[in-house]
């Protein structure tokens, strides 16, 4: 898939109306941490500080260890050693937990990396890491020499020290569950009971994993959308182009579009989070050339991991989590087309706004945000504080457009489409301030006392 450092609060105006009634508060987006090389996915720690991956920005290729991107025309990804798993206090002061984790990224912008992927903590305390690898399975180890990357290990945040608790490149290597091209580029987990759930954004499938080492239980690949070629949207080719693939066969599960170009029509699942009913939910980004309205949000049996459509109609969606009061929230990681605001390579040519959608129970849909400082993000997370986090510019590397840590008050009307009645809003702030306040509380009481040991 596909700024100078400052604290960024946007503000909007809501009219007060007769009776007494108080007028919706004004929502604000706030930079928690910047300068940041790809950030992904996190996690909170009960003392409110925050635990985030960098996918860092890759290497220089200089080593040699490349491999040829799959999603961005073949241009190099080139490995590093600056994948990060950091520490973001409540003052924003940031500390690396980890460092020197393997990143692979475009040459020679650094952008769209893989590597430290998610973090999450169980009730127990205990602290996992993905890992990503966004390429050919069987390159890992031998060209790349990343034997590290595309796996889920447990962390001792002690010493540092991971142990392998799953290894997704290499059963996409042997068993290729959507059974088209090999790749694999595990992206986001989460945690139910004793198992962990990971979506792989390569091999477009889920697989549950056994926290107590025992390895891969279960996986199942993405339903595809099939979509006919020529009613997709696709970029125009340069002046003289006759064949873009250059004569080569398309790979397994492959289309060729009537301007010549591949289609692969695979799923692309991309976030992940257990549902208030104990199912999880699952968001898409779809494939090239990433039709707009077109990406769906799966419910999935945690058992069996069969897969039913829950919404449809989003466009490139790269998170999705609950509130309280059992609303779906999802993350729209750019919301036209990408490659109509960004090149392949990483140059930024045009508006790369994202947006979050509220998926009320009944179904109703509100924008409560979208662009105002929202861009290419990734990862939609309720805090202990009731704001959702997200990684902003998350395919992006330190500096002047560098990548960020924001969060965004939900709470609040601006940047909606819809703005309830200021009434319903304030009831709706109550319930979710106490629900919230209490699920947080329980959390923290169970992991407490795992985590001060460490």
């Amino acid at each position: 898939m596909k700024f100078k450092s400052f604290a960024l609060t946007v503000f909007s105006v809501c009219a007060a109306v007769a009776c007494g009634t108080q007028a919706a508060r004004a929502a604000s987006l706030s930079v928690v941490a910047d300068q940041l090389n790809n950030p992904r996915n996190l996690d909170f720690a009960p003392d409110g500080s925050i635990y985030l991956t960098e996918s860092g920005a890759g290497g220089d290729g200089k080593d040699g260890r490349c491999i040829a991107s799959p999603s961005a025309q073949y241009i190099p990804l080139c490995a590093g050693s600056n994948g990060t798993l950091v520490k973001i206090a409540k003052d924003g002061t940031k500390t690396n937990v980890i460092s020197n984790l393997t990143s692979i990224a475009l040459v020679p912008s650094g952008e769209q990396a893989a590597g430290p992927a998610d973090f999450k903590f169980d009730s127990k305390g205990n602290a996992y890491l993905l890992t990503g690898l966004a390429g050919n399975p069987n390159q890992r180890d031998t060209v790349l020499q990343s034997p590290d990357l595309g796996k889920l290990y447990k962390v001792d945040l002690k010493t540092g020290s991971l142990t392998t608790l799953a290894d997704f490149a290499n059963y996409e290597a042997k068993y290729n569950p959507d059974g088209t091209d090999l790749i694999s580029n595990p992206y986001a987990f989460a945690i139910k009971g004793d198992n962990a759930y990971v979506v792989d954004g390569g091999g477009n499938s889920i697989y549950s994993v056994a926290l107590d080492g025992s390895g891969i239980k279960n996986v199942a690949a993405i339903p595809q959308k099939r979509i006919s070629p020529d009613q997709l949207q696709f970029p125009t080719l340069p002046e003289g182009t006759t064949d873009p693939t250059g004569g080569a066969a398309p790979p397994p599960g492959y289309t060729i579009a009537p301007n010549g170009l591949p289609v692969s029509n695979q799923s692309v699942p991309t976030g992940i989070v257990v549902a208030p009913d104990g199912s999880l939910t699952l968001s898409e980004y779809t494939y090239f050339p990433y039709p707009e309205n077109e990406a769906r949000i799966f419910k999935v049996d945690p058992d069996t991991l069969q897969t039913q459509v829950l919404a449809d109609g989003f466009t490139q969606l790269t998170g999705v989590t609950y509130d309280s009061d059992g609303n779906l929230y999802a993350l729209q990681h750019i919301n036209q087309s990408e490659w109509k605001g960004i090149q392949q390579g990483g140059v930024i040519t045009g508006d790369i706004s994202g947006s979050i959608i509220k998926i009320a129970k009944d179904g109703t849909r509100q924008t409560i945000w979208s662009g105002n400082g929202l861009e290419a993000a990734s990862g939609l997370f309720f805090g202990p504080d009731g704001d959702l986090y997200t990684s902003n510019r998350t395919r992006l590397v330190a500096g002047e457009r560098g990548g960020q840590l924001i969060k965004i008050d939900p709470r609040s009307s601006g940047g909606a489409t819809k703005v309830p009645e200021p009434a319903s809003v304030i009831a709706v702030l109550a319930t979710a301030a106490l629900g919230a306040k209490a699920m947080k509380r329980k959390r923290q009481e169970q992991v407490l006392a795992k985590v001060e040991t460490i």
